[in-house]
């Protein structure tokens, strides 16, 4: 028992290390952003800490201040928006954000390519928001509004996240001039595109449905030559009333050439569609996490001593 209830701890400890240690990165590349190519460079950002940014350019105060109390502000309005674990690993976030803004001075990045700003800002960002998400943390601010206006205003959380990006930099481009104001557009669209990579990994996937009366053939050279699971799915068609099987199929993005080449020698009258899959767990494709796996410990520790 009692090295069960050790192996449960342990587990839980390496996790919360390994979200911490996720949040400190995240924290540093999110500082290096604002400090070392946002700022010096006059660009703006989306959200709260565009806001912040905002109150610098016009009072000159300093980011990490104004950022800190401002996701308090918000956090106490809307914590009941974030789970318990969400709620901590942001506390630390930001927390350790406001603390590194306040270190991460004495370089600028200030280049003769004038793009070169928001591209090191937007993957700097983006890399670092993205590090805070696989923490399990968030940077708080238009998160929680974007669900505070869902709730009330009935606005879906990714338009309510864009509005408040628009409601930040539109009024920026007053103070920081059209082009810095276009510059920062380029920054928050690498910042999505850099969170997405992050978040979704290194590999993305793709799935096909693919429909042939040679399904049989084609699943079996897909079985022989990538060694990927297939699932057969009962279909029929609505016009011809016939049944048809239907190839489903997850794979890797380099794997598509080569699927699209067997079905194609095989059936070239094959109907395919392929899509791209956001993320995919389970067995052949992740990992259970060290929380999960302490979960399923703690819960066979549970139905044990019933």
């Amino acid at each position: 028992m009692r090295q069960v209830n050790g192996t449960v701890n342990n587990m839980i400890t390496k996790a919360r290390m390994k979200n911490i240690a996720l949040i400190v990165i995240g924290s540093l590349l999110y500082a290096i952003s604002v400090n070392v190519f946002t700022v010096p460079n006059g660009l703006a950002e989306g959200g709260l800490t565009g806001f912040s940014l905002i109150l610098f350019y016009l009072f000159r105060l300093p980011p990490s201040y104004t950022i800190f109390i401002i996701n308090i502000l918000i956090l106490a309005i809307g914590y009941k928006f974030l789970d318990k674990r969400t709620l901590y690993y942001t506390l630390i976030a930001n927390g350790i954000i406001s603390v590194l803004l306040l270190l991460v001075t004495q370089w600028a990045f200030i280049p003769e390519t004038t793009l070169l700003a928001p591209i090191g800002s937007g993957i700097f960002m983006g890399a670092g928001i993205g590090l805070i998400m696989l923490g399990h943390g968030t940077t708080a601010g238009s998160d929680i509004i974007a669900k505070l206006l869902h709730k009330y205003a009935g606005i879906n959380v990714p338009t309510a996240l864009l509005l408040i990006d628009v409601f930040i930099v539109v009024p920026s481009a007053f103070i920081i001039g059209a082009e810095n104001a276009f510059l920062t557009l380029i920054n928050l669209y690498i910042q999505s595109k850099v969170i997405d990579f992050i978040l979704e990994g290194l590999n993305p996937r793709k799935s096909f449905f693919i429909i042939s009366a040679k399904y049989v053939e084609i699943a079996e050279a897909i079985e022989q030559q990538l060694g990927r699971g297939i699932t057969i799915l009962d279909g029929k068609g609505y016009y011809t009333k016939e049944k048809k099987e239907i190839l489903y199929i997850i794979i890797s993005r380099r794997e598509v050439l080569r699927i699209k080449r067997i079905v194609e020698a095989i059936d070239p009258n094959a109907f395919m569609t392929i899509s791209h899959v956001q993320e995919v767990t389970g067995e052949g494709f992740t990992y259970l996490s060290e929380e999960v796996q302490a979960q399923r410990i703690t819960e066979a520790e549970k139905e044990w001593q019933g």
